[in-house]
């Protein structure tokens, strides 16, 4: 090989090199992109107001599920608000600091919105709540389908900019924060009836 024919295809290399380097960075999810990552910087006042929520309505399920075995009773809600709950109890959603995602993760995430929807609509088919709760339940419901087809956007959409990824992260992580407080509504509004 002479010493031309090694420069051009060094400089091809580090061509190709770079392109991968700068589709990686800019379109995390690409075909191209080498590690298939995406770093998720939350808002941590947003985080912080959500933890408070959270550990709000786990002192009161708590005492509702201990309340439900002191009486030896079993109120549906209740058992499978315990199904629910590590839907909204995800690190991610509790983390102040960057959390990288990559498509597996994103699968698990998506797992655990389908099971807690499975869950709440076995719910809604054991239970008689009255109009206005099953409205609430409903409401739950469709909020979960939502997750879903957020979720599923992020993960085909392989050819998104890091700029569309940031958006549809906020946007999702406020999705879940809305889908806990409609849950939370649900869950306290069944416990009146």
């Amino acid at each position: 090989m002479t010493a031309k024919t090694k420069k051009i295809v060094m400089s091809l290399i580090g061509i190709s090199a770079l392109f991968l380097l700068l589709m990686t960075w800019f379109y995390p999810y690409s075909v191209f992109g080498i590690t298939k990552t995406y770093s998720y910087a939350p808002d941590s006042v947003v985080v912080e107001g959500y933890e408070d929520g959270l550990a709000e309505f786990n002192r009161s399920f708590e005492e509702d599920l201990e309340e439900m075995g002191a009486a030896g009773t079993v109120d549906l809600t209740v058992d499978r608000t315990q199904y629910v709950l590590p839907l909204f109890e995800q690190d991610w959603l509790l983390s102040k600091e960057p959390v990288k995602f990559s498509l597996d993760d994103l699968d698990d995430i998506l797992f655990e919105v389908e099971n807690a929807r499975t869950t709440l609509l076995e719910l809604s088919a054991s239970t008689d709540y009255t109009k206005e709760n099953r409205r609430y339940l409903v409401d739950s419901i469709k909020s979960l389908l939502w997750l879903e087809e957020q979720i599923t956007e992020i993960k085909t959409g392989g050819a998104q900019s890091r700029k569309t990824l940031r958006i549809q992260f906020n946007n999702l992580h406020m999705s879940f924060l809305n889908n806990f407080m409609m849950f939370r509504i649900f869950y306290e509004r069944s416990g009146e009836e």
